[in-house]
């Protein structure tokens, strides 16, 4: 279980209680792209928590909704430069996929 510190960088915590309350206290949501013309929502937020299993903690997700195939996606990242990396990289591509129709 992680928390976010005053620079945003991810800090890891071992008490369930102070998790709980730091997440349902902040906003966690860091970019959020709607586009009108196709519906399509693209969001990267801060989740909190590690997949169980996993090397690497992926704490940031960049999820797509809306798609007109209907293929919602998620990807995650470490940090959250490479979120917002990632989160404009996803609309710019959904962008000229949209053009191109």
């Amino acid at each position: 279980m992680y928390v976010l510190d005053g620079k945003n960088r991810p800090v890891e915590v071992f008490d369930f209680s102070e998790w709980s309350r730091w997440m349902s206290e902040n906003d966690l949501t860091f970019r959020r792209t709607l586009m009108e013309e196709s519906g399509t929502t693209v969001t990267t937020r801060f989740r909190g928590a590690s997949e169980t299993g996993t090397e690497e903690a992926l704490l940031f997700v960049t999820r797509i909704a809306g798609t007109q195939d209907g293929n919602n996606e998620s990807y995650g990242a470490r940090t959250l430069d490479e979120a917002l990396e990632q989160h404009e990289r996803i609309v710019q591509k959904i962008l000229r996929m949209l053009a191109g129709r």
